[in-house]
């Protein structure tokens, strides 16, 4: 039996105006520090530091974009990595942190994934394929959420962080009853599951009212909850919880070139309804989860990801690179070729 590991940032904080905590915060962790950011949140927000060197985020992160990052971090002489954007721009940021052993402070201006509060760095190739998983030693210092700025933000980035929360529950437990183990190299702990569960009924309960706060651009209680539910719980539950068949399916969905330009949240939202339709879990209706993600705008067909009318070459093309993902051991039910198409063909079908 292995040990149960629960990992979290050192610090989170969200709400209406927190930004202007920044300062304080980076006088906390260091003395100079260099901005990594996307150019979108850059010409939304402004640079988040006036006396800060800001390095640009060039769009796509891969191990020569993290060279080039921290290239600059380093004529820049930084002790303190700020990230700041969505989840490529901050996995960047990590990337940069990582290479120059310093701490780094999250700046999400979007919650369209949970990519802040982990140690994660998902790092991409030329062509927009899933490379390689690299790791921060620790998770980040400080994870800081100015929700009025999330809510300015487009409706479809919500939504897709609504999509990436979708799966958690769903993959911490079929990991947890496949005796997997999480990204610490731990079992899941009781709080994993437990946080996983929340972010599942928060979203469903709040996720639509949370949506409808993009379009005044003004935070509520129900947008305070998702975000939370997105960034907070989702990034607990997966990396203290583990994943499974919805998250390995964002490898085989990538691969297509058709599929590759769909955001993550929108890929994993697809992939949960093609987990419940091949695991079929106890008190689970996958119509009822994919009328939910209908109405949040969410993918329910491939058709809804840009192929339409799938064929049998497009499925194989998906269900390779999928059953070769290392989260696939994480079923109490083993997935096989036939199995995962299947479960592909009853989603395509409706369920």
């Amino acid at each position: 039996m292995s040990m149960r590991i629960l990992g979290a940032p050192r610090r989170y904080i969200q709400g209406p105006g927190a930004l202007a905590q920044l300062p304080a915060l980076v006088a906390e962790f260091g003395r100079a520090p260099v901005v990594v950011a996307d150019p979108v949140a850059l010409e939304r927000e402004g640079a988040p530091l006036a006396d800060a060197p800001v390095a640009r985020f060039s769009g796509e992160i891969t191990l020569a974009e993290i060279d080039r990052l921290t290239g600059l971090a380093r004529e820049a002489g930084a002790d303190l990595v700020v990230a700041m954007g969505g989840g490529k721009a901050i996995d960047a940021g990590k990337g940069v942190a990582r290479a120059l052993g310093r701490p780094i402070i999250v700046v999400p201006t979007i919650a369209s994934n949970d990519a802040p509060t982990s140690r994660l760095i998902v790092v991409y190739d030329e062509d927009h394929r899933i490379r390689e998983v690299l790791m921060l030693p620790h998770n980040p210092d400080v994870v800081l959420v100015d929700t009025a700025i999330i809510a300015r933000a487009p409706r479809r980035l919500l939504a897709a962080g609504i999509g990436d929360a979708l799966s958690k529950t769903f993959e911490a437990r079929a990991c947890a009853a496949a005796g997997g183990r999480n990204f610490f190299g731990g079992s899941p702990p009781l709080a994993a599951l437990a946080l996983a569960d929340a972010c599942y009924a928060t979203i469903r309960r709040d996720g639509e009212a949370a949506l409808a706060c993009t379009e005044r651009a003004e935070p509520d209680t129900a947008l305070e909850a998702v975000v939370e539910a997105a960034v907070l719980l989702s990034g607990l539950g997966f990396e203290s919880g583990g994943l499974s068949l919805a998250h390995s399916l964002t490898r085989g969905l990538t691969a297509h070139p058709r599929l590759a330009g769909a955001l993550h949240g929108e890929l994993v939202a697809y992939g949960t309804l093609v987990q419940i339709a091949h695991e079929r879990p106890p008190g689970v209706s996958g119509a009822d989860v994919a009328a939910f993600c209908r109405a949040c705008g969410l993918p329910v067909r491939l058709a809804d990801l840009g192929l339409p009318e799938p064929h049998e070459e497009d499925i194989a093309a998906i269900v390779g690179p999928t059953l070769a993902a290392p989260h696939m051991r994480h079923l109490a039910r083993p997935a096989s070729p036939e199995s995962l198409a299947a479960a592909i063909r009853a989603v395509e079908a409706g369920l």
